[in-house]
């Protein structure tokens, strides 16, 4: 299509309209995803994936192209985000790291792997049919993947909540009592019924801002995610941008993440999320500024060496953040605010897309070091003021909940204990399995 020289910031408009599909759909399936269930938001999200990337296949014209972009990047929120909600909510806090992280070395997998196709294959047509053929499998989800126990229950759907968790009771060779919605018990000075009607109620991204808590942990998580997804994209659409061949520099970068990822779920229950936030940023900062150390002579394994440290750690800082982020919001909003803070992220990924894709291009890598590295160190300074730890708490459910915490950590041995009738009322109202 001709998107060379003059028309080069075609190539960053046609790029940014992924993140725009992004941004359209974190609103859409972040508002959905509390509404109609997890699990559905999740099967639409599929389906529209596979229509959109086959249509990239068969576009005709750059602008038709750039449609079918929005469609895939709309689609991006209601599986990855979604999925993410899915995995913390349905297990306790001591696998929660498991849910959230290790997803992310699938999702580096998947960048080597697409590094490795692109190499091979250079029709882009032919790539595009190869990678999108394969989202055919996630159909059989619908049958092995279940609900959202935790959303079940709060929108007063107890017998489907009572099927996935007698599900997970076989599995875990544990047991729960018959009827056990009768029982739920809640905090002394808050009734049962109370509780369930509050979690009925119809929230919005408004309620982001109501209350001074989570109010604080909004504004703190709306700069901390553009950030992380500009410099992580920006150093993963133009790999080469400190020196090096394109493709050896994105497959060496994406599985890079993998062992940063592992690295994540090993430290994170022992350092702490908020430390290990923090220390990502900043890694990420002065590894891009130490490359305006170095001379343009230097060995290219010098300038290598400085994006994979840099990849590592915006790498690990983002899988912290996805871990992190829904621990700070009760279910009530847990999947708004994903789906807003998502959305506020695609505002860091459509200015990469012009950064790295045309600015880099016509200024050279300063266009791309500096806004990345003083942003960066921002949010690590952001994080460790504003966020508060929540390594081996109980997730929350009502905005009540969040704002009455305290600093007590979850006791491991009862998260998988039986329910008991008699037993003191626990601190979620979803019986463990």
């Amino acid at each position: 299509w001709d998107i060379v020289c003059d028309r080069l910031v075609l190539k960053a408009n046609i790029q940014s309209m992924y993140y725009v599909g992004q941004m359209l759909g974190s609103l859409v399936f972040g508002f959905l995803g509390d509404r109609i269930g997890r699990k559905k938001v999740f099967m639409i999200a599929i389906l529209l994936q596979i229509i959109s990337g086959l249509g990239m296949v068969v576009a005709p014209f750059w602008f038709l192209y750039a449609l079918f972009r929005i469609g895939v990047g709309f689609t991006h929120p209601g599986i990855f985000v979604i999925a993410n909600v899915i995995g913390v909510e349905l297990v306790g806090p001591s696998k929660r790291k498991l849910a959230s992280i290790v997803t992310g070395a699938f999702f580096a997998l998947g960048q080597a792997i697409l590094g490795v196709a692109a190499y091979f294959i250079r029709d882009y047509r032919i790539l595009h049919l190869v990678i999108a053929l394969p989202t055919f499998l996630f159909l059989s989800y619908w049958w092995l993947v279940p609900e959202s126990a935790r959303w079940l229950v709060f929108q007063r759907k107890y017998s489907k909540a009572d099927v996935v968790l007698r599900r997970a009771a076989k599995v875990n060779k544990a047991s729960i009592p018959e009827n056990w919605w009768e029982h739920i018990e809640t905090n002394t000075d808050t009734s049962s019924e109370e509780k369930i009607d509050k979690a009925v109620k119809k929230y919005n991204f408004l309620d982001l801002f109501k209350t001074p808590k989570i109010r604080k942990y909004s504004f703190a998580a709306f700069f901390c995610w553009p950030v992380v997804s500009m410099v992580y994209y920006g150093v993963s659409m133009n790999t080469n941008f400190l020196g090096g061949d394109i493709y050896s520099t994105f497959i060496i970068g994406a599985l890079v993440e993998i062992p940063a990822i592992l690295f994540v779920f090993v430290a994170i229950d022992r350092i702490g999320r908020k430390l290990l936030l923090a220390g990502g940023y900043t890694i990420a900062a002065i590894c891009l500024l130490s490359n305006l150390l170095i001379s343009k002579d230097a060995h290219y394994l010098i300038a290598m060496v400085q994006f994979v440290l840099t990849k590592a750690a915006i790498g690990c800082t983002y899988a912290t953040l996805y871990a992190f982020t829904p621990e700070l919001f009760p279910t009530v909003i847990r999947n708004i605010a994903m789906g807003c803070f998502s959305m506020m992220a695609r505002i860091g990924a459509i200015s990469a897309s012009f950064i790295a894709m045309w600015l880099v291009k016509e200024y050279g890598k300063m266009a791309m070091i500096l806004p990345f590295s003083s942003l960066s160190l921002c949010a690590a300074l952001i994080a460790m003021i504003f966020l508060p730890e929540t390594a081996g708490k109980q997730l929350h459910d009502t905005i009540e909940d969040v704002e009455n915490m305290t600093d007590e950590r979850v006791i491991e041995s009862q998260e998988t204990k039986p329910l008991k009738l008699n037993d003191s009322p626990p601190a979620s109202p979803i019986p463990k399995a």
